[in-house]
């Protein structure tokens, strides 16, 4: 299987192209990704450590581009090899439009041998900044920071570190958040017997989001199995607009509601704890089905309106209802189902956006002002470096 391996010139990677950003991907290097946003870099991820070993030395198998019709996003696959212990596969996958972008991460062991423990990108964010957000996992409010020029560890512990969100002193902002399944990034925390670490820290200049997300004990029998971590991230610049429907008042727009849509139970998110809410969970398939078919049926451009992001406990929105309670957070499904609306909405000529939300964990996210306007395009594949 090494013979088969085809690995990339050092330094060749896929470069993904907006109005107004950039997004590399990197076979080698120190860091795996990078965001550029206004001749300025905003978000650099660097490379992930499956049971000790480092990325660092992988062998990249594939690396390639992907247009959506109309180019209203664009997405990069990449597999690497890590051909140390029992040989770790990481799969990768990008998918970004103006704004918003989602970042999913598969690890697994090669052959016989068992994935021990996953250290995640380290997220790297390049100042200056001004204001720092974040949210622990349990909190119902985001914590708030003013970084100064001195070195502070903002947290530190086992528990998940759920968004970041960072304000430049010119209004620049960047977000990044943990995907839809917070109960594998909460693998330390459900496991007792299992290590595991996220941290935030540094300065003005430069802050950094770490995740140890779990390591089992020499000693521990372990499952064979493959990990799926899913990330959002989304960003802004200051006199950013969007050129969709949404500035034009003359635009036609038919309105999706979820909050006067006839939607069951078994779509609504339930609170971690068992406390049924009124806000639907887009991870639900009672929730999925009317956004399809509602954009299915659209002959004019959509907006959506009722969606409230948040935290819900519902295992059986992940067709998991054995389990009594699965966390997960709909952010990124509320992103997929954006870039999908769009993508079917394109081949008539319309366009779909979200409403930002009023109230909620999300209200005054990056990521949902975003899917508040239609995607700006071309976003395309534009060079290989």
């Amino acid at each position: 299987m090494k013979s088969s391996i085809e690995q990339p010139m050092a330094g060749e990677g896929k470069i993904i192209a907006g109005p107004g950003f950039t997004g590399t991907v990197r076979p080698d290097g120190d860091r795996v990704f990078e965001l550029t946003a206004g001749k300025r870099s905003l978000l650099r991820l660097g490379r992930v450590r499956c049971g000790g070993f480092a990325e660092t030395g992988a062998l990249v198998r594939k690396l390639r581009c992907h247009e959506s019709l109309g180019s209203q996003s664009a997405s990069i696959d990449m597999e690497s090899i890590v051909p140390f212990g029992c040989e770790y596969r990481i799969e990768r996958e990008l998918e970004m439009a103006s704004g918003i972008a989602l970042w999913t991460v598969d690890v697994s062991a090669v052959s016989r041998g068992i994935v021990s423990a996953v250290e995640l990108e380290p997220v790297v964010f390049p100042g200056p900044w001004a204001k720092l957000e974040y949210l622990v996992y349990g909190e119902s409010e985001f914590r708030t920071a003013s970084p100064g020029e001195e070195h502070t560890e903002f947290l530190r512990g086992r528990e998940l570190i759920v968004s970041v969100r960072l304000t430049a002193p010119d209004g620049a902002r960047v977000e990044f958040n943990a995907g839809g399944d917070l109960w594998r990034h909460r693998a330390a925390m459900r496991l007792p017997e299992v290590a595991g670490e996220y941290a935030l820290a540094g300065s003005a200049g430069e802050i950094v989001l770490t995740r140890n997300v779990f390591a089992f004990p020499v000693e521990a029998v372990i499952e064979k199995r493959p990990w799926r971590f899913r990330n959002s991230f989304a960003w802004s610049l200051p006199g950013d607009v969007s050129a969709g429907p949404d500035s034009d008042a003359e635009a036609e727009e038919t309105v999706l509601d979820y909050a006067a849509a006839e939607l069951p139970e078994s779509g609504r998110r339930i609170e971690c704890g068992g406390r049924g809410t009124a806000f639907p969970c887009l991870t639900s398939a009672a929730a999925r089905r009317i956004f399809r078919d509602f954009v299915r049926r659209a002959g004019s451009n959509v907006r959506v309106t009722g969606l409230v992001p948040g935290i819900c406990g519902a295992a059986a929105h992940l067709e998991r209802p054995g389990r009594k309670e699965l966390e997960h957070l709909d952010l990124d499904d509320c992103i997929a189902f954006y870039l999908w609306g769009n993508r079917r909405l394109a081949e008539k000529g319309f366009q779909l956006r979200i409403a930002p939300a009023s109230e909620g964990l999300f209200a005054g996210s990056v990521c949902a002002a975003n899917l508040g306007r239609c995607p700006r395009v071309p976003v395309e594949e534009w060079r290989e470096e």
